[in-house]
């Protein structure tokens, strides 16, 4: 289990927040690396960017992913905070797409639109 879930898992289960990753991985290739990080979510593949493009992430900037990836571009790494309805509550952009965001950032997104 990565860091920042294990701070933040206590706090999401309080108040029955699940998480969601997206990733422009392939089903298999999700399926393959799913115990690689032991992360305890949903994990979708956006393979085709529809998603990404939906909620306007689309990086062209620069193309960040490994020699041989086949995507023309990448989703700017995300965290959102998302209601049952679909609404986004919160989104916060990470400039460095090696670093996410901080388990107090969320906690008091979390916070401030759910409590």
């Amino acid at each position: 289990m990565r860091r920042w879930e294990k701070e933040l898992r206590p706090e999401l289960d309080k108040r029955d927040i699940r998480i969601v990753t997206v990733s422009t991985d392939s089903v298999q290739e999700l399926q393959n690396g799913r115990g690689a990080h032991g992360l305890q979510a949903v994990m979708l593949s956006d393979y085709g960017l529809k998603v990404t493009d939906a909620f306007g992430l689309r990086n062209t900037l620069f193309h960040s992913a490994p020699p041989g990836d086949e995507q023309e571009a990448l989703p700017v790494p995300a965290t959102l905070l998302v209601d049952r309805n679909g609404k986004v509550l919160w989104m916060d952009l990470a400039e460095n797409y090696q670093k996410r965001t901080s388990t107090d950032v969320v906690l008091a997104a979390v916070q401030k639109h759910l409590d």
